[in-house]
């Protein structure tokens, strides 16, 4: 239980009582909507998995995996392709050596080192995101998945967003806001094709996109007071 208490040493109590928000609100929309169990252990680790990570916690990773194993699970029944196999060849084991390297890029007082990416850097990542997009909507397209665009879109930039995340680039989570936007229309259209599940989901990721834009800012101000701007 000590451990516990002093593990929230250094959270203001802004974020003590967001994290306590994101967790009640989404129990109650689950008890509301009358859903499985399943979807509540879903929605809950992945708001765990970025909550923690915008603080940079690497407890967070755990949450990822379990969350990325579970949201697999759930896309197929659409299906959505491109989620799935993101989920299962690379969120898993990006997230497994994510929490290797985090774990060798520590400072003294056991913060993560974070590092800002260079304008080239930013280019290239921008140029390497819309070539993905337009040629991996053509394959899903090509394999009848459903909403082929919508899914190769949040597919592809959630791929650079995890590397860059592995790399400890704060950048990364504009891109998480970036595919949390779409994914929140993504999971509408679904919602709207019937599949009422839907709707937790929906909650999930408009949650996931307020904790991605803190994260930014977070990651930043970590990188500054460490001084590890990458070159």
């Amino acid at each position: 239980m000590n451990k516990i208490r002093h593990y929230f040493d250094g959270w203001s109590w802004k974020e003590k009582t967001w994290l306590a928000f994101v967790l009640i609100f989404q129990t109650v929309a689950w008890v509301i909507d009358k859903e499985s169990l399943f979807m509540l252990v879903m929605t809950l680790t992945s708001s765990l998995n970025l909550v923690l990570g915008a603080k940079g916690k690497v407890e967070g990773l755990y949450f990822a995996i379990i969350n990325s194993a579970l949201y697999a699970i759930q896309c197929f029944g659409i299906p959505l392709y491109g989620e799935i196999m993101y989920s299962l060849a690379y969120s898993i084991p990006v997230s497994i050596a994510s929490i290797i390297l985090w774990k060798k890029n520590t400072a003294d007082g056991g913060e993560v080192k974070f590092r800002t990416m260079t304008k080239k850097g930013i280019l290239l990542m921008t140029a390497v995101t819309i070539v993905g997009v337009f040629g991996y909507a053509a394959v899903l397209k090509a394999m009848g998945g459903g909403f082929a665009f919508m899914d190769s879109l949040t597919t592809v930039v959630a791929v650079v967003a995890s590397f860059l995340y592995m790399k400890r680039y704060s950048e990364q989570w504009l891109m998480w806001v970036i595919v949390n936007v779409f994914s929140v229309v993504m999971w509408i259209m679904v919602f709207a094709s019937g599949d009422k599940s839907a709707l937790l989901i929906i909650i999930m990721k408009a949650i996931n996109m307020i904790n991605s834009t803190y994260g930014y800012f977070n990651w930043r101000k970590i990188a500054k007071e460490i001084n590890v701007a990458d070159a």
